[in-house]
């Protein structure tokens, strides 16, 4: 049975780490209850360690003692919408926590040029599904009011047609296999109700589950004489991998029924639902939901009886059940 791997951060202390246990959360756990950022002043790199590696890399400016460049590793919780203010909100998420659920506590916050990359042992380790994306705190205060370098998204009429982009580049092997646009905040619609500016998580889904390296562009329609004057940062947290999801919500209410399923199978949330997959124990997606609002359905009829494992995505967070199918 091709089961994926325990996933857990090497921050601090070595971790004896289990070949044959489910996806663990991703990021959680990785600072120490006295520390609420990393970001490289103390020398560290970020690593997950497994059969591969995947690496976060950042650069501590030492001259100028400032995080230049790269990720820093954060559990800050402050996402309240207000003038920006570079020092309360730099490693802030816009969604006030990480994706697993209010109570989490750890996300990476990265700048424009970031870039993470696995290293695999063997040719099958570490399949990438995908991982979830939302504006830094520092970054959507911005948009929303503007500041002393950047302006107020849509202006003073509320028209302006702007927008703040992430581009998701992957490679492998050093050759370019996908690429991404996520839409961070977009005043473009015409009407202009729909415009917004993205403060929760977003998932992205891999094309090719092999990537080996992943970099991470932002561009903005308001730019100036030295560049792009929107904050160049973004979040990231719970990296999927095929099989089982690094993400386990486990305080939020759902119902799913009938247990065990026969004909279709239900799912109820008090979040309203992005997504719900029933998957096999090899790490193969069976079935996708129809979704509408807090409720989907899953029609399992044609799966054989046996064991299999629902994955649901909410706006509040994503968790993992074992189901059964009899007839």
């Amino acid at each position: 049975m091709n089961m994926v791997k325990t996933i857990s951060i090497a921050m601090l202390c070595s971790l004896a780490l289990s070949v044959n246990a489910q996806v663990a959360e991703g990021f959680e756990n990785a600072l120490p209850d006295t520390v609420n950022v990393l970001n490289g002043s103390n020398g560290s790199k970020f690593h997950y360690f497994n059969t591969g590696e995947m690496t976060f890399p950042v650069k501590w400016d030492t001259a100028f003692k400032y995080w230049a460049s790269g990720w820093a590793m954060s559990k800050t919780k402050y996402n309240t919408v207000e003038a920006p203010d570079y020092v309360k909100h730099l490693y802030g998420a816009a969604p006030g926590s990480g994706v697993e659920n209010a109570n989490a506590k750890s996300f990476m916050v990265g700048q424009s040029g970031s870039f993470f990359f696995l290293q695999r042992r063997n040719a099958n380790d570490f399949p990438l599904k995908g991982f979830y994306v939302s504006n830094s705190t520092y970054a959507y205060n911005s948009m929303k009011f503007g500041d002393m370098f950047a302006k107020k998204f849509g202006g003073a009429s509320g028209n302006d047609q702007d927008s703040f982009v992430l581009i998701i580049y992957c490679y492998k092997k050093s050759k370019p296999v996908d690429s991404q646009r996520v839409v961070l905040a977009d005043f473009r619609f015409s009407d202009s109700n729909k415009d917004f500016i993205l403060n929760q998580w977003k998932f992205v889904a891999l094309k090719d589950a092999y990537t080996d390296s992943i970099a991470f562009d932002l561009v903005s329609s308001d730019n100036g004489q030295f560049g792009m004057n929107t904050p160049a940062f973004f979040v990231l947290d719970g990296v999927e991998f095929y099989g089982f999801n690094s993400v386990k919500t486990k305080q939020q209410s759902y119902r799913i029924f009938p247990v065990p399923a026969t004909d279709m199978l239900n799912v109820k949330s008090e979040s309203e639902l992005i997504s719900a997959t029933v998957w096999d124990y090899s790490g193969k997606a069976l079935i996708g939901a129809v979704v509408a609002g807090n409720s989907a359905q899953i029609p399992v009829a044609k799966l054989p009886n046996g064991t299999y494992v629902l994955q649901v995505v909410t706006r509040s967070g994503a968790f993992t059940e074992t189901i059964q199918v009899v007839r």
